[in-house]
């Protein structure tokens, strides 16, 4: 009988082929730990855990200390594993180190462990602690990664970063977190990813501040006292200037400023500006060419004047003073006057020329964001107001100008800032009324024009449709108070009495 016929007969099994031998495990020599000695993607692992055998599934050279089981780039170490045991962050049956989505947000570990920090350490957007692959709202903005990774992990604006690592995915100068994931203009489309508001708005509640005011002229939100400021007593400024108007609508003297003539119109600073100025500081002009005056935020130190523009006949300044707050211009304080001189004012009163339109009557200014997207050929400028010629004066950085006629004689202007409030000094019947923030949500980031003259109401929203600048002119209900003629209007995180925060 021939070998092969006695090993068959002795096993008494089937002899057709021949047997292949099964790939043997490692041998514990005590040096092998890690290692995948016969590529049978079995490794040997010997710890304080003890000694095991491991899937090498990338079929590398084994687990040690260095080891990325699943090629995410992150190591199984830091994801949690070690010879107690592993972890598995979504609970979906496969630990981390196994997983292409620890934390089952739609995004691969891949992705969201990639752009190590200068020390190595892995990517966490919001700082929280928890690193993105772990974390299921990296950029913290209240929208889920598994929303904002979603389709194919977008980058909705181009800016090179992801939506689910961008606090302003549509880049319309609103964040993610302000705009959230409603739908203000009905398009359609989530706020967060809406560039633009594509719809018409519907009349607005105009409601009188029951609180009676003496030829109030300029206000202003003064957010260190979460209240806004007047000025009144035009136009001699006596006894007092300026005050400040509370919650349950009584106001009171808010600084010692007195005697100031012409139109006082204020510009207050906000919080997270750049220019080094103290949140709830006021600014305005005093009557006398050129001069601006700076008070201090809770209104016991009046500078006046604070500082003299360089020159003579420079103006006044009314209406056209703002403190930056796009960064675009340092957060400094810029002045229009009304001899067609536009200014920059940094913190220590140091002063630049950025353009001049001699014999240009300006009121109103703003500084409005770099964001294309929501303001077109707007972004990133400062808009001022030509009140006599009807027309909107935009100026860049390089000092450059474009006009626009938008049928809209410019007395001030505004960024409608989501959910605050509306308040504008209405000098035609000496009050001041306001309309609920959320009645603005509709056209909320875009730039609200004020008249002084009024046919109807007064107030414009311009805007920019992805393709042209518009203008139109917003609506009151029946049961609006009157609107006479308009001064000084804001938005503002405050209520008064009938317009409650």
């Amino acid at each position: 009988m021939s070998p092969r016929s006695w090993l068959c007969t002795l096993a008494l099994v089937g002899c057709a082929e021949p047997f292949t031998e099964a790939p043997d495990k490692e041998v514990d020599t005590g040096d092998q730990s890690g290692k995948d000695t016969d590529s049978d993607t079995e490794v040997q692992h010997t710890g304080t855990g003890g000694t095991g055998f491991e899937t090498d599934t990338d079929t590398d050279t084994g687990w040690d200390e260095t080891t990325d089981t699943d090629s995410d780039g992150i190591l199984d170490t830091e994801e949690g594993r070690d010879d107690a045991g592993s972890r598995d962050s979504d609970l979906d049956g496969t630990e981390d180190y196994l997983d292409d989505d620890s934390d089952g947000d739609g995004i691969a570990d891949i992705v969201e462990g990639a752009a190590r920090g200068p020390d190595g350490s892995l990517p966490d957007t919001d700082g929280d602690g928890n690193p993105d692959y772990l974390d299921k709202d990296s950029d913290g903005d209240g929208i889920s990664d598994l929303v904002e990774g979603a389709p194919g992990v977008p980058d909705t604006d181009g800016d090179g970063t992801a939506d689910f690592r961008d606090l302003d995915t549509d880049d319309d100068g609103l964040t993610d977190e302000l705009e959230g994931r409603e739908d203000w203009d009905g398009d359609g489309l989530e706020n967060w990813r809406d560039s633009y508001n594509d719809t018409n708005l519907g009349p607005l509640e105009f409601v009188a501040i029951t609180t009676e005011f003496n030829s109030p002229i300029g206000i202003d939100f003064h957010e260190s006292s979460k209240s806004v400021v007047l000025s009144v007593n035009y136009s001699t400024g006596d006894p007092e200037a300026l005050e400040t108007v509370l919650p349950d609508g009584s106001h009171a003297t808010f600084s010692s400023l007195s005697g100031v003539t012409d139109e006082v119109k204020i510009a207050t600073v906000r919080s997270g500006g750049s220019g080094g100025f103290t949140t709830g500081e006021l600014f305005v002009g005093n009557g006398v060419d050129g001069q601006i005056v700076r008070i201090s935020a809770d209104g016991s130190t009046v500078t006046n004047p604070w500082h003299d523009l360089p020159g003579s006949s420079n103006g006044l300044m009314r209406g056209s003073l703002y403190i930056d707050r796009t960064g675009v211009w340092g957060g400094e304080l810029i002045v229009a006057t009304t001899d067609g001189e536009v200014w920059r004012v940094d913190n220590a009163g140091v002063a630049m020329s950025i353009a001049d339109f001699p014999g240009t009557h300006f009121e109103g200014l703003c500084t409005v964001p770099d964001n294309p997207a929501r303001f077109g050929p707007l972004a990133g400028t400062i808009i001022i107001g030509a009140e006599n010629e009807g027309v909107l004066y935009s100026i860049a950085t390089d000092g450059t100008s474009t006009r626009y006629r938008l049928g809209v004689a410019v007395e001030d202007i505004d960024i409608i800032v989501p959910t605050e409030n509306f308040f504008g000094v209405n000098y035609g019947t000496s009050r001041l009324i306001g309309v609920l923030g959320e009645e603005f949500l509709p056209i909320a980031g875009d730039i609200l024009l004020t008249q002084e003259s009024v046919t109807s109401v007064g107030l414009f929203r311009l805007y920019w449709d992805g393709v042209d600048l518009l203008v139109m002119e917003l609506a009151a209900t029946t049961s609006s108070d009157t609107i006479g003629q308009w001064e000084h209007t804001t938005f503002a995180d405050a209520g008064i009495v009938e317009v409650p925060d």
